[in-house]
């Protein structure tokens, strides 16, 4: 978690001494999305939302979310910072990372990796696929799953050199 932290901290740092880059705020939301495992299929349906601020190519977010449609110990908050990888007209190739913490569970720590193609189908919306990894570790146990999800992103549309559309950049003075 203190890495998630430092990551977002220089990230955050490194883009607001940038004045040509454009910022906005964002919403993800991933409806629903199965993970792989034993058990009942209410057992393997993840939901979650997220908000966070856009700079240029990287989404900087918090995500609220849980793991089942249970609602005993199974609610988590993370950390996660996506990067615009490809971009070729509407459609985007994104790289997430993140990191969180699973309340009321043995296994609290919580890492993801994940994977997303995305389609702006509107001014400022995206209807995109999900793949990744979550990884839960404890004291005694450790998990491993892969999930597969659709999700929807509100926020400006990238460019195709992934900047970001309808921003307001301030200018910049070349030396």
């Amino acid at each position: 978690m203190k890495i998630l932290t430092l990551l977002i901290l220089l990230s955050l740092n490194l883009y607001s001494q940038t004045d040509t880059i454009k910022k906005s705020w964002y919403g993800r939301t991933m409806p629903v999305s199965l993970y792989t495992g034993a058990g009942t299929l209410n057992n393997k349906i993840s939901q979650n939302i997220e908000f966070g601020r856009t700079y240029s190519v990287v989404d900087v977010g918090v995500t609220v979310g849980r793991f089942t449609l249970h609602q005993d110990t199974t609610t988590y908050c993370e950390g996660r910072i996506t990067v615009d990888a490809f971009q070729v007209y509407n459609v985007s190739s994104e790289f997430t990372i993140g990191s969180g913490y699973v309340f009321n569970s043995n296994t609290p720590i919580m890492l993801e990796l994940s994977y997303t193609i995305l389609i702006q189908v509107h001014s400022k919306l995206g209807v995109g696929v999900i793949t990744g990894y979550y990884d839960f570790s404890g004291t005694k146990e450790d998990i491993s799953r892969t999930f597969f999800g659709i999700f929807l992103r509100y926020g400006l549309l990238r460019k195709v050199d992934g900047g970001l559309l309808n921003g307001k950049a301030r200018k910049h003075n070349h030396l």
